[in-house]
């Protein structure tokens, strides 16, 4: 059996802990007031806005945003740097089809054997050819007689990524797979090395900068300002990598050979462009 006095005690410190936490709520509140109506206003004399958000039916949080910041010139400039390609990725498939799902996928592993082997004779390393995809698909055709997919069969598609480091020998790798049995060329990118995506960015950069602080210049002339110092500034960049479409000869599809007109490919230069946003003070 508890005592008197023990229960007693417990009372006034639960007494105790109620009281500080209403306190402790009028405080927040008395805080969050003066912030928000400092003289009836609706803001404080600091010149930063306020605003509180109720959370559970009491005060929750404050937030402040500054008002912007007087005396200052905001710019943006952008610049590119181009240069040749130095690689490019070609990416090609083999598809067969059969009424048997085993018979297509046999006869796609035997074609693609015949890709593989004609690749690297043009001097292509085994780790620069990749699998990028392997799919076995049903064949279905909806006929519009009977308003109903009729079965065709199995499709068997193998898609190779080809790394060719030598932009001159890409139309050759291009025709020696088609001629190996590749029956679609998906897509032909062209590249950088990393180094020179570094080195076009860091150029890109700086005459990105210079073309904002002639900006701000200029605008500082036109308005009769001046412009003095760098308050901040950030960048970004993009790099496009660009891409061909290659047109199967449809002769060379039907016959499983390249065409008899060597592949041509002409990439053009690659530009990386820079971004520079820069806030400058003005006097």
């Amino acid at each position: 059996m508890v005592s008197t006095s023990i229960l007693g005690g417990l009372l006034a410190v639960v007494i105790v802990i109620s009281l500080g936490l209403t306190v402790a709520v009028i405080d927040q509140r008395a805080t969050i007031d003066q912030y928000k109506n400092p003289t009836n206003g609706g803001t404080s004399n600091s010149g930063i806005r306020t605003s509180a958000a109720d959370s559970f039916g009491g005060w929750g949080s404050v937030w402040a945003a500054e008002q912007v910041q007087e005396n200052t010139l905001f710019v943006s400039g952008s610049a590119s740097a181009s240069a040749d390609p130095e690689k490019v990725t070609i990416i090609m498939s083999v598809e067969t089809e059969s009424m048997s799902a085993l018979t297509s996928q046999e006869n796609n592993a035997v074609k693609m054997a015949a890709v593989r082997s004609a690749i690297m004779a043009e001097g292509i390393a085994e780790d620069k050819i990749e699998t990028t995809s392997y799919n076995l698909d049903q064949v279905r055709e909806y006929n519009s007689n009977t308003r109903k997919y009729e079965y065709k069969g199995y499709k068997t598609t193998h898609t190779l990524k080809v790394e060719v480091d030598d932009i001159d020998n890409a139309g050759a790798v291009i025709d020696a797979g088609v001629s190996g049995g590749a029956n679609d060329v998906n897509s032909v990118r062209f590249g950088l090395t990393d180094a020179t995506i570094s080195r076009l960015r860091m150029e890109a950069l700086e005459a990105a900068a210079i073309n904002a602080r002639d900006k701000a210049d200029a605008i500082g002339r036109g308005l009769g300002i001046g412009v003095t110092r760098v308050l901040s500034a950030n960048e970004g960049y993009s790099y496009p990598p660009v891409y061909r479409n290659y047109a199967l000869d449809e002769s060379a599809a039907v016959s499983g050979g390249a065409s008899s007109v060597p592949t041509e490919i002409t990439p053009g230069s690659i530009s990386i462009t820079a971004n520079v946003n820069v806030v400058f003070e003005t006097a």
